[in-house]
């Protein structure tokens, strides 16, 4: 019997393709073989992993730097509004992942392609989510807002909470919906779904009734809420998913000359986020650094594109991989998205999070409530001396290092990678029997 084929489907940035890439390597150790749909941005990196490579229409950093990215950022368009760019692409996308998912046996996506609910009902294909972040329903905190993780709520709270979750999704519908039934029409010969979406059918299709969702993070960092135990076997939480190296990175003789000559630097980057002046927000971070006296590291993301010292204290890199820098830094400032805060917690250091949108403002103060970092700076509120305080707070609050270095160790002692393969391996089993 041939090795089942999986389909992972990985829209997004950088963040969104590192722990699906991981479990695809969890995937492959079990013996099936893993196919990623990814941009192709990302092309190089999942072939030289061995993968097999499907393109996926998208460039989120690109996105990001445009005028209507940069409007996105500033929460310009709300959930049921149309994003022209991204409406633009949803037809192709939807194309692209069909035929890439035909002749595989099942489909793994994450929380921003949750459209392939109708490529795995005309494949009929089991479906498996994949999240950096809480998208199950509960009653204990609403869509979105998982900073603080109450030990009890009372029944209309619970119930306001479980409608957010309807809420987002009906107004996807709405936003989404008129050009889903036209794939569902003309590539996948599906019925249209009625004005409220897959999730109020009468009839679940069979493939389609349990679709197990795994939360790849840490339970030390989101404890799972008491009501997740009522849905068993359907909602779980993993434990991070981090990529293995194919090689040990190889640093130049300049950059570990600068790590090495000094204190710890502290590094600053925004990730695959867009600035509307990269230069004025460089000066920002520079000045911040220098405020606050401590050696600097900038990963570079936002249109900076020197490398190397920018001045005795301070130097920049374009790219470089998180688990090899991190443990060498005293902290670290960040947009607050899922895969920085997973590399900065595994690292056992401080932070700081300048959030721009989405779940980054709710990262941002879970991390201060797990006392590892001081409140967040929302992009929009963002000054050197306000960024530059909270970088002292987080160096000279002993506690804070402590905090770290504990919650690494629990995460370092956890293996997401493998919870989350045994998961798909039980649920595929289970279905194929």
């Amino acid at each position: 019997m041939s090795p089942q084929k999986i389909a992972v489907v990985a829209l997004g940035s950088t963040g969104d393709l590192m722990p699906m890439c991981a479990l695809a390597q969890g995937l492959r150790t079990a013996g099936y073989l893993p196919k990623l749909i990814t941009h192709v941005e990302f092309q190089a990196f999942v072939e030289a992993h061995g993968f097999e490579f499907a393109p996926l229409t998208g460039d989120y950093r690109q996105f990001f730097n445009s005028d209507e990215g940069q409007r996105f950022l500033r929460g310009e368009f709300l959930p049921w509004m149309p994003v022209p760019h991204f409406q633009k692409e949803l037809p192709t996308q939807l194309k692209e992942v069909l035929e890439a998912a035909r002749g595989t046996d099942a489909i793994v996506t994450g929380p921003l392609t949750l459209w392939v609910y109708h490529i795995a009902e005309r494949l009929k294909l089991p479906m498996v989510v994949a999240s950096c972040i809480p998208i199950a329903e509960t009653g204990f905190f609403p869509f979105l807002n998982f900073s603080e993780i109450p030990d009890s709520v009372n029944p209309i709270q619970s119930a306001l909470n479980w409608a957010s979750y309807r809420a987002i999704d009906l107004l996807g519908w709405v936003r989404d919906g008129e050009i889903l039934n036209r794939f569902r029409d003309l590539d996948c010969q599906l019925p249209q779904l009625s004005p409220l979406g897959p999730r109020y059918r009468s009839h679940q299709p069979k493939i389609l009734q349990h679709v197990p969702i795994l939360h790849l993070y840490s339970e030390a960092v989101i404890p799972p809420p008491p009501d997740w135990d009522e849905a068993p076997g359907k909602v779980h939480v993993t434990g991070y998913c981090f990529v293995e190296p194919l090689a040990p990175y190889q640093p130049t003789e300049e950059l570990k000359g600068f790590l090495t000559g000094g204190e710890p630097p502290v590094a600053m980057g925004f990730g695959s986020m867009g600035v509307e002046d990269p230069q004025k927000v460089t000066q920002l971070l520079l000045e911040a650094a220098h405020l606050a006296q401590v050696r600097t590291l900038l990963i570079a993301g936002w249109g900076l594109s020197e490398a190397g010292y920018l001045s005795e204290g301070v130097y920049s890199v374009q790219s470089i991989p998180h688990d090899w820098l991190l443990p060498r830094c005293s902290a670290i400032v960040h947009h607050g998205g899922a895969g920085t805060v997973a590399a900065g917690l595994r690292a056992g250091i401080p932070a700081v999070t300048v959030p721009f949108f989405a779940d980054q403002s709710a990262w941002g103060k879970r991390l201060e409530r797990l006392g590892v970092a001081p409140p967040p700076i929302p992009i929009g509120q963002l000054t050197a001396p306000k960024l530059a305080a909270a970088i002292r707070q987080a160096l000279d609050t002993p506690s804070m290092g402590q905090r770290a270095s504990q919650l690494a160790a629990s995460i370092q002692a956890e293996d997401g990678v493998s919870r989350a393969v045994d998961v798909i391996q039980a649920f595929l089993n289970l279905v194929s029997w």
